[in-house]
């Protein structure tokens, strides 16, 4: 800036390119004047880069270098293992703008040690030192880098190659190009001699592949391949399938064979050109540890679908096979699945058995009522649904009398037979099919049943009536197997059992009432002699002759005098006094 007379020149930071001598004249028309001023410029020691270790080929030119930001430009110093290197054949020593540079030529094995940089620009001071490297790249000892080697599955193998190097090279594996796999049936050796041997122990068909060797030290890399290839044992079936098999419907089934094979070989099964794959209800099989070589299927829940010819196809690297036919056959034994179950139907309705069934072939059905097969004359109607196995018995307009009793229902098929039964009870109100007789006779002394035959269910209950008085039960008695009533009446007399009869019968349903029956107890004839005194009698002529008896009986017996076989008319009858007289005889 120039103000007035002040000027003035300013740098705000300097560089070392800034450093010189700055002279200001100045002058007019009378004189001249001039004034210098000296500016020396300074930057310590900025090591950008420092010197790091380096490896070096044999035989290759090694450079070791740092870079430095200085003001004075610094000096720098080498040294090999503390002895101060100067430019030669052997070193050459450089710097090209701020970078500083020591090459050894032709690196050999002597040159192998720490190297030193001493850095100094008058004002600043540091060393930095590296150590220097020479190695050969590794090589693999062979022939030819790669190979091929076969093994049998489940079997050891291992895989070796020779590496050589300095240093000596380290060796990693790769399989497929990837990271080796860790785990216990890969083990890796090394030797002094640089051989590394790969261990793979009971080889699988998922070893084949290219193994790779690689080694590395720190002047470059090798690899070596090897392709493993896999073989295999063919499979020998040591136990064929059994020609027929015969399986329950429902139950589960199971077929099984013993195959042999390195590996163990893979069994795809069959049924007809079907491959059966495994489900809930198909589960398969093969062996899981050493010494084993059974394969089955199993089929749970059998149905009549899964009938057929079953066959497996066993195979594995070394080859294949196909294993006989097996010809399953589906059967059941008829069987209630749910069974039918008693009914109680009010007079006049429609009775409904339900079962469900099973079996293959599929069962024929019979009902029968009480031991007699059941026909759409007594009112059956039969229903059955194959595809799920319900069967159905309807019994319309029931009757008590035509359709109580046991319902059964029978199941036929080639391989049995099965049957169950279910009580059939009609509820009706008290019906009377047999009245008690209007009138009844008994003798006296003796005993006398009265008897009525009643339809009803549930079974009524009986009051009976002697003259309107209700008749104590012990006296009475029920004939099941006849539906008959009794009330049983012991030692008749008139006087405590002449009289009029009757029976009320009730059950939920209603109540009936029998007819009256009228009970006359008959008597014996009673015959009382009056008179004469004497079964013989001797009178004289004109003498009164007479004879008397008292006859008594129920019904009223019927009294008849005869003389010499002959009838005689009686003299007289009044009540049970009968007289015969002769006024003279």
């Amino acid at each position: 800036s120039v103000e007035g007379t002040r000027h003035v020149y300013t740098i705000a930071d300097v560089k070392p390119q800034d450093q010189g001598v700055y002279k200001l004249t100045a002058k007019n028309k009378t004189s001249a004047e001039e004034s210098t001023i000296t500016l020396n410029v300074t930057a310590p020691l900025d090591i950008t880069q420092s010197l790091i270790d380096t490896n070096v080929l044999l035989g290759q030119t090694g450079i070791l270098s740092l870079t430095c930001n200085a003001f004075p430009v610094p000096k720098v110093t080498w040294f090999f293992n503390d002895t101060e290197l100067k430019n030669s054949a052997k070193h050459k020593i450089e710097i090209k703008n701020n970078v500083f540079s020591l090459a050894i030529n032709k690196a050999d094995h002597p040159d192998v040690g720490t190297y030193r940089a001493v850095v100094d620009n008058g004002i600043d001071k540091t060393e930095q030192t590296a150590t220097l490297n020479v190695g050969v790249k590794p090589k693999v000892e062979a022939a030819k880098p790669a190979n091929e080697q076969s093994c049998v599955i489940g079997q050891d193998t291992q895989i070796s190659w020779k590496f050589s190097g300095i240093e000596k090279p380290e060796v990693t594996w790769l399989f497929n190009g990837q990271p080796l796999p860790t785990n216990d049936r890969f083990q890796i050796t090394e030797t002094e001699d640089g051989t590394s041997t790969l261990s793979i122990k009971s080889v699988e068909l998922t070893d084949k592949g290219v193994y790779t060797a690689k080694a590395t030290n720190a002047v470059g890399e090798a690899e070596a391949k090897t392709t493993l290839n896999i073989s295999g044992i063919k499979p020998v079936i040591t136990a064929d399938l059994e020609a027929a098999l015969q399986a329950t419907k429902g139950e589960s089934m199971t077929i099984k064979l013993t195959a042999t094979g390195t590996p163990k070989p893979e069994v795809v099964w069959m049924r007809g050109n079907d491959e059966l794959a495994p489900s809930d209800r198909v589960q398969v099989s093969g062996p899981t540890g050493e010494g084993e070589d059974t394969y089955t299927i199993t089929i749970l829940n059998v149905q009549p679908e899964d009938q057929g010819d079953y066959s497996a196809k066993i195979t594995n690297v070394g080859g294949s096979l196909k294993s006989k036919k097996c010809k399953v056959t589906v059967m059941k034994s008829p069987e209630f699945v749910t069974k039918p179950t008693a009914q109680e139907v009010k007079q006049g309705e429609t009775a409904l058995f339900e079962t469900k069934i099973d079996g293959y072939p599929t069962p024929k059905i019979t009902w029968l009522l009480n031991g007699k097969p059941l026909t759409a004359k007594e009112g059956g109607q039969v229903e059955f649904n194959a595809a799920t196995g319900d069967a159905k018995l309807s019994v319309a307009k029931v009757d008590l009398q035509q359709h109580s009793g046991i319902v059964t229902c029978r199941l036929e098929n080639a391989h049995g037979s099965q049957e169950e039964t279910a009580r059939l009870d009609i509820l009706a109100a008290p019906l009377i099919t047999t009245q008690l007789p209007k009138t009844e006779e008994t003798v006296s002394g003796k005993d006398v049943t009265l008897r009525v035959v009643v339809r009803g269910s549930p079974r009524p209950e009986a009051q009976w009536f002697y003259n309107d008085t209700p008749v104590a039960p012990e006296n009475t008695a029920y004939d099941e197997e006849k539906s008959e009533y009794q009330l049983l009446i012991k030692g008749a007399t008139v006087g405590a059992n002449e009289g009029t009869y009757r029976v009320v019968l009730k059950n939920d349903l209603g109540e009936s009432e029998s007819t009256p029956c009228t009970l006359t107890v008959l008597e014996p004839v009673k015959l009382t002699k009056i008179g004469p005194a004497t079964d013989a009698v001797d009178l004289k002529v004109g003498e009164a002759f007479e004879i008397s008896f008292d006859v008594d009986g129920k019904e009223a017996p019927k009294v008849q005098l005869t003389k010499d076989g002959k009838e005689v008319k009686l003299t007289s009858v009044e009540g049970t006094r009968h007289v015969y007289t002769i006024a003279d005889v």
